[in-house]
């Protein structure tokens, strides 16, 4: 347990967050636990982030472009707390977050904490699918994890200076978070999940910048890859099923184009044989979706997986031809 007065500093990275900023600050300034800074690094947005920020007793940094890796790295330098918290500017916290996240520090070797998420927006039926599947996802994780996600962590600060913080050649929000929890994991670190210290989040609501940010996420994850081949089979929160996914996805549209291309039993056959396996791989999710939500959401759920499934995939493809 930390001791009773320690200090806590939180950085909140923005990029044209005007629409959300607000109440977040306002959130984060309402904690049962305030914190003992908090520090905006604005990522040189281009509409009111800054003069929204500047209506709030924080310290607001300013950077030109360079992404979230980087923005948190400069919020941290200034911070002076011995325990650093990150938050997105999309997010709004609970008002007992960021105790429960401090509570989680129980032992000299635990160096970051981290929690899960609620829902903001739960009038999009896309967003409530993307939340959904989250929940499913962070049921599994208790105690001990290898993976945090930085839109909710705490860090000890000197531990975050020892492995050098965020690498900022994830110049995009993706993989850069899994890099530094797996750098600390194997430092020897203890890396922590409480389910109960949650920030409500704006989840994606439009269908076409969704896909492209999976695309993204398949391009940065070869990146993460190629930095660390041993994770390549997973983590605690994406499995060997997530990994599998895009390229079969791929392999049956490559299918699909050959049959069409060259109908034979063959290429039927293998058609046929890659639909059942990426049917019976995906199963167990689609199955988990259909029990919360009913069963038209979870056919809606797995056509829009089988969507991101190839635009990951796409991005992949990108990722192995830039990093591998």
């Amino acid at each position: 347990m930390p001791r009773g007065n320690v200090g806590v500093s939180l950085i909140i990275p923005a990029y044209n967050a005007e629409a959300t900023l607000s109440e977040c600050l306002d959130a984060c300034l309402n904690q049962t636990r305030p914190a003992d800074e908090i520090i905006v690094v604005d990522d040189g947005s281009t509409d009111r982030t800054g003069s929204i920020a500047a209506r709030y007793p924080v310290v607001y940094l300013r950077q030109e472009n360079r992404g979230p890796a980087a923005a948190r790295n400069l919020g941290a330098a200034r911070a002076s707390g011995e325990y650093i918290v990150f938050t997105d500017s999309d997010c709004v916290p609970e008002p007992e977050w960021l105790s429960r996240l401090i509570d989680g520090f129980d032992s000299d070797r635990t160096v970051g904490v981290g929690g899960s998420y609620g829902i903001r927006n739960d009038s999009s039926l896309l967003a409530r699918l993307v939340h959904e599947e989250i929940v499913l996802r962070h049921a599994r994780l208790a105690g001990e994890v290898d993976f945090l996600g930085s839109f909710n962590v705490a860090y000890r600060r000197d531990s975050f200076v020892d492995a050098c913080g965020f690498d900022e050649s994830f110049a995009r929000a993706s993989g850069e978070d899994n890099d530094l929890a797996y750098r600390l994991q194997d430092a020897g670190g203890v890396l922590r999940f409480v389910p109960n210290a949650r920030v409500a989040h704006y989840h994606p609501s439009r269908l076409v910048p969704y896909l492209r940010t999976q695309m993204r996420h398949g391009y940065w994850r070869m990146r993460l890859y190629a930095k660390h081949p041993r994770r390549s089979s997973g983590d605690d929160y994406a499995g060997l099923g997530d990994l599998l996914g895009p390229p079969m996805i791929l392999a049956l549209a490559f299918c699909v184009l050959l049959l069409a291309a060259l109908p034979s039993g063959l290429s039927l056959a293998a058609l046929a044989t890659l639909a059942a396996a990426y049917l019976l791989t995906t199963a167990p999710l689609t199955r988990a979706m259909i029990d919360r939500l009913g069963l038209g959401a979870g056919i809606v759920f797995r056509g829009v997986a089988m969507l991101r499934d190839a635009a990951r995939g796409l991005g992949l493809i990108g990722g192995v031809w830039t990093f591998m």
